[in-house]
């Protein structure tokens, strides 16, 4: 019943695939991907065939890509493929288990899980499954950069940020790896190459994700630190990175007796937690804007001193909040709610402007002043009328120094614009 046709390829350069390439792939021409990836006049074979539903096996490799799938969106394409049928071929590669010969997916898990769903629905359409099968034996870091390299270019962005950070730093370890060999520089060139991710990003991602450690990461996979807050803490010593990852801990750790049965939106105390956090962070980076090590120590302690006062009086509150709520009624409660929201709000205000105040920056600093000076010659009639008797030599002297600070505000400007 089955139908197979076999096709051969030789390689010419051990070279990633590209973007075109792994199109092709979806595209039924499953070879060329492999072939691009081997050594010179290595020769790699693959066939077209038909393979029962029942013999196919999910790839342990695909794990930090399945849970992004939930069984809404594999319904969802599961009503596409019975609708459209199967647009493009599962890519699997053989291997031999105890329970016999068995294929292994490298690229088409969600389409596989879609073909399952319809089959527990009663449809026998899709019991046997037309698949490119990889019959040249491949290593598992081989196997493992194919099934990157298809995910990569698939998902796109990616809509969880901490799972694309792991799978782009898993893939440049993998380059680095026999036989692809490449340096740390290289692998990161052909993830550009490869992944639809903007390239900065790859590069943010990796670095935060390479050096990024301990609790710090803990907390930013826990989605209670953010990647760009993170890539700030890291230009601190390690130790005080432990510090503040240690305050950041205990801040996670604070019972704001929230509940899924509440209303939407924060209670009172989950308010007042990320008032907090948000100071504590502003205290941090202000720290490091400092132009001295004595300033910068200054600064640093004063952040420290803050945050454990503001984490004494935020457990107080916690505590009074969810000892009302064990003894009070619901719209009791809500009325503490909404009181404590208030002030909360109107101490965020107040503390919001003594941070601004410590945190300004020398351009913000400096800036206000040279522009109210320039402003009122500008706006002063007696200097253009003064201008008639300077020299031209002058003259000339004052532009130049306005072109100088042009000049150099534009690459100030670009310097600041081109952080993300």
């Amino acid at each position: 019943m089955a139908m197979k046709k076999k096709m051969k390829g030789n390689i010419t350069s051990p070279a990633l695939p590209g973007k075109s390439i792994l199109a092709e792939v979806n595209n039924n021409e499953a070879g060329n991907i492999y072939n691009s990836l081997f050594a010179k006049n290595r020769k790699v074979e693959y066939d077209n065939k038909y393979i029962a539903l029942v013999n196919i096996r999910t790839n342990p490799d695909n794990q930090i890509f399945r849970v992004m799938d939930d069984d809404e969106d594999i319904r969802i394409l599961a009503e596409d493929i019975k609708r459209n049928g199967l647009m493009h071929n599962l890519v699997v590669f053989p291997e031999q288990r105890e329970e016999g010969m068995v294929y292994v997916l490298l690229s088409g898990e969600r389409r596989f899980r879609a073909l399952n769903y319809l089959q527990e629905k009663g449809d026998a359409t899709w019991n046997i499954v037309n698949c490119n099968v990889v019959i040249t034996p491949l290593s598992k870091n081989e196997r493992k950069v194919l099934l990157y390299s298809a995910n990569l270019q698939v998902r796109g962005g990616f809509s969880d940020e901490a799972i694309r950070r792991q799978a782009i730093a898993e893939f440049i370890t993998c380059l680095q790896k026999e036989p692809y060999n490449m340096s740390r520089e290289e692998a990161l060139g052909a993830t550009k190459s490869v992944s639809t991710v903007n390239p900065r990003t790859i590069e943010r991602d990796a670095r935060i994700e390479e050096k990024l450690e301990g609790k710090l990461k803990e907390l930013l996979n826990d989605k209670f630190l953010t990647r760009s807050e993170c890539e700030t803490y890291l230009r601190f010593e390690e130790d005080i990175q432990d510090e503040i990852a240690e305050r950041f801990a205990k801040l996670q750790e604070v019972d704001c007796h929230s509940s899924d049965t509440e209303d939407a939106g924060k209670n009172y105390v989950e308010v007042l937690r990320d008032n907090l956090h948000d100071a504590f962070r502003e205290l941090l980076y202000d720290a490091q804007r400092q132009g001295t090590t004595k300033e910068y120590e200054a600064a640093y302690k004063k952040a420290i001193l803050y945050f454990d006062d503001g984490l004494a009086e935020l457990k107080g509150k916690a505590d009074e909040y969810g000892k009302a709520k064990v003894s009070s009624q619901p719209k009791e409660i809500s009325a503490i709610d909404y009181e404590g929201k208030k002030e909360a709000a109107r101490d965020r205000a107040r503390k919001e402007h003594e941070v601004t105040e410590t945190k300004s920056s020398m351009i913000q600093k400096s800036v206000p002043q040279m522009v109210k000076k320039l402003n009122k010659a500008y706006s002063s009639k007696a200097f253009a009328k003064a201008l008639k008797g300077v020299s031209k030599e002058s003259r000339n002297a004052d532009v130049a120094a306005l072109n100088e600070i042009i000049e150099i505000s534009m690459k100030l400007k670009n310097i600041i614009e081109s952080i993300d």
